[in-house]
């Protein structure tokens, strides 16, 4: 049996192969382990919720993506992978973290229907109406009024400065279409990350007794403190309050219910049924009334993080997901009613890459068929 520091080693380069944050050596001793690991010896890490089978084949199918290859339905054998990795390494070919402006090459041979993951892409709409397309524009000041200033950084986010008192307040609205995504730090340094198809509606500077913003969709916040002047963000008819913390809303007009979700801090989530605060780890289910539980923090900031991560979660939630990232529409062939997925793969992999990752884990198939993903038994 191999030690305990060997399976540490190993679960610190699988997350990170599957995550895309490995480097050149470490994937080539990852796949050289993988190789030569013919007991099966080594264990899935912790908090992946798949077979060792599967857990191999989706680092295979992460393998084969940062080569470039386009491979079949079939799985080729991971010594074959692993091989085609250390030579690539070897010659010196790059291996990078995908990025949405540089997405990795499909993982199954539907190319004229693979559909590309989603990317920095938002319009920025001033009180005026001006409205701006953020992925297009150039870096630099975009706005300017008084002692206001809105920025795009080298970095490709949003971020408004205060340079002076005395501007008019106006109150500006960021919104990402279907496959797109945004950050922006607000006047006081409170920086947001903006999910597909979600808007912000926020005033371009802070004044009076409180901050108050205005989300639909998801989105995940790192608030600023000041304690004078309590944060509130508004959405579906409920509210959070905040001095200063970290916590992720989603709240998506197709979802049955909002979900409210703290990583840091403490916050006070409103309704007209009551209020309800919540501790760090905690999550609140919003709808016509507030319930509180343990929450799978991983899970809920995945999307910030790069990943989808799915925690027997079902289909039909799945598929909303990816129709927002992907630009992609499910038609279900039954009502599939009871089938749920555990897994983890990465947000910027293909869709094809996503969906034979949830073929390995269920007896469900997929068929791409132009903008629409057909979910069969």
């Amino acid at each position: 049996m191999q030690d305990h520091s060997t399976n540490e080693r190993y679960h610190e380069l699988a997350r990170k192969q599957l995550q895309g944050t490995i480097s050149p050596d470490e994937a080539a001793e990852l796949a050289e382990w993988l190789a030569h690991d013919d007991g099966r010896q080594l264990e899935v890490p912790s908090g992946i919720a798949e077979s060792r089978d599967v857990h191999e084949k989706r680092l295979l199918g992460a393998i084969e993506q940062r080569i470039g290859w386009k491979r079949s339905a079939r799985i080729r054998t991971l010594r074959l992978a692993a091989a085609a990795v250390i030579l690539v390494v070897a010659l010196g070919w790059w291996l990078v973290k995908p990025s949405p402006s540089a997405p990795p090459a499909p993982s199954i041979a539907v190319n004229e229907l693979d559909r590309s993951p989603g990317g920095n892409r938002a319009v920025l709409t001033l009180g005026n109406g001006q409205r701006i397309v953020l992925d297009s524009a150039a870096n630099g000041t975009l706005f300017s009024q008084g002692g206001i200033q809105a920025v795009k950084l080298d970095s490709g986010a949003l971020a408004y400065n205060m340079g002076g008192t005395g501007a008019e307040i106006q109150m500006h609205t960021l919104s990402t279409p279907v496959g797109g995504q945004f950050r922006i730090t607000l006047s006081d340094g409170t920086a947001i990350w903006l999910n597909a198809a979600s808007t912000l509606k926020f005033p371009s500077s802070f004044t009076g007794g409180e901050r108050a913003v205005e989300i639909t969709g998801e989105a995940y916040f790192e608030v600023a403190k000041n304690k004078a002047m309590p944060f509130k963000v508004m959405f579906n008819g409920s509210s959070v309050e905040v001095l200063g913390t970290h916590f992720n809303i989603m709240a998506y007009p197709d979802e049955a219910r909002s979900k409210v979700t703290l990583l840091e801090g403490s916050v006070a989530v409103s309704n007209p049924s009551g209020r309800q605060l919540l501790r760090p780890g905690m999550q609140a289910l919003v709808g016509s009334s507030i319930t509180t539980g343990p929450a799978n923090v991983e899970e809920a900031v995945a999307w910030k993080n790069g990943l989808f991560i799915f925690d027997n979660e079902d289909i039909h939630s799945i598929m909303r997901k990816l129709a927002r990232w992907y630009d992609v529409k499910p038609e279900y062939a039954d009502a599939m009613q009871g089938v749920t997925f555990s897994g983890t793969v990465s947000r910027y992999s293909n869709v094809s890459g996503v969906l034979e990752m949830l073929e390995m884990t269920e007896s469900v198939r997929f068929e791409l068929q132009g903008g629409a993903i057909k979910v069969l038994r």
